[in-house]
């Protein structure tokens, strides 16, 4: 019997060893789960062969008559179940062992993971060609009605309140720097006056005339445009919000493990501030050998309730991971959100020609948005991960 487990035991190593040397180009995390994975397998393949060891033993002990037998079975048989007994101790601590390491590696990756998140969230191109669809500054049909206008409105400024209640309604909509919604009272006055200016223009001011109709549809078409972006720029705040709550949370489990393992915190700024993957790997593979000696220390501590402890840790770890992985699957419905509202603003046969325009060019920048975040985070890869990142070989 026990040759057989030797021979298991030795496989078991030599294994290990093959995984060890032709892992070096893996990450560590995935090195961490492949040996995790073929030591588990060793130790089931060990207790199956304890098990039909046991069975066998069993059955020579029921078909035995001479004494002598009898007992030299009975006592290979309770050698083999106090064997098995001690594999199942070992079995769940050598896991832990494993997964200790694991949950304090992915810890790491999330604190490198939140940066881009961060970045995708706030990407500057496409964000700063949304901005420019409001700006009603930025049209030329704009421009040209506005030049009419204060044509018009020197000649009757002071003449009339509605006037000069229109011309700071117009003033208000038009300065950037006041941040005045383009829908809300102030826009409806503004686009209430401009309508009424309309039927009050004459001969005088036929070029005026001309062009404020189809200014009043722009404005209308940006201000319809805006309320739905508003909607979608309000589930940005609360996105930020909730990764500057998991960014915290994250510091500090990250600090607990490294005072509880006794990590470098040098080396920890290391890695934060280290833009080379070969470099944050050998600091996670250096924090993976000082975390399993650490727990073989506490494992020699009689007192020591590190299986609690670590497995406390992991759970923390793996509620973080499955808690950013939901929010990168809010960034990327979030995106198709801006995807959505530029296909439905896209008609020119509906909306003002200028203004279909200025939808359909953000439309390429936020394709690299949505396609260069999913290559990045993949969010339903990465929350299936998270849920069976402590499993073994299914």
């Amino acid at each position: 019997m026990y040759k057989k487990i030797i021979t298991l035991v030795i496989a078991s190593i030599i294994n290990l060893s093959l995984i060890a040397q032709s892992d070096i180009k893996k990450s560590t995390s995935e090195q961490i789960k492949e040996e995790r994975n073929a030591e588990l397998e060793i130790k089931d393949s060990i207790l199956k062969q304890i098990d039909i060891d046991i069975e066998n033993l069993n059955e020579l002990l029921n078909k035995s008559k001479k004494r002598k037998e009898k007992l030299e079975t009975l006592e290979k048989l309770h050698l083999a179940l106090e064997t098995r007994i001690k594999y199942l101790e070992e079995y769940p601590k050598t896991k832990i062992k494993f997964n200790g390491q694991l949950a304090f590696t992915e810890l790491l990756s999330i604190q490198r993971d939140i940066k881009p998140a961060d970045l995708f969230s706030q990407s500057q191109i496409f964000f700063t060609e949304l901005d420019k669809i409001s700006n009603v500054n930025q049209y030329h049909s704009f421009t040209h009605w506005q030049s009419e206008y204060y044509k018009f409105y020197e000649r009757r400024k002071g003449k009339s309140d509605f006037i000069e209640l229109l011309n700071n309604s117009i003033k208000l909509i038009t300065d950037t720097s006041n941040d005045v919604p383009l829908f809300g009272s102030i826009f409806q006055t503004a686009v209430s006056g401009i309508s009424y200016l309309l039927t009050s223009l004459g001969n005088r001011d036929k070029d005026l005339l001309q062009k404020t109709p189809d200014l009043i549809l722009l404005l209308n078409s940006i201000s319809q445009f805006e309320q739905q972006k508003e909607i979608i720029d309000f589930e940005w705040l609360t996105i930020n919000e909730d990764l500057e709550q998991l960014k915290k949370e994250n510091n500090e489990i990250l600090m607990e493990q490294i005072i509880y393992y006794n990590l470098s915190l040098k080396g920890l700024e290391k890695y934060l501030k280290t833009t080379i993957e070969a470099e944050r790997d050998e600091y996670k593979f250096e924090c993976r050998e000082s975390i399993a000696k650490k727990l073989n220390e506490l494992d020699n501590t009689p007192e020591s309730k590190w299986l609690a402890e670590v497995e406390t840790f992991m759970y923390r770890v793996q509620s973080l991971r499955l808690r950013f992985g939901e929010l990168t699957h809010r960034m990327l419905a979030n995106i198709e959100n801006y995807e959505k509202i530029i296909k439905a603003y896209s008609n020119n046969s509906i909306f003002p020609l200028e203004f279909t325009n200025r939808i359909n060019s953000i439309g390429n920048s936020l394709s690299l948005v949505r396609s260069k975040f999913y290559e990045t985070f993949n969010p339903d890869n990465y929350i299936k991960d998270s849920a069976i990142m402590y499993l073994g070989r299914m």
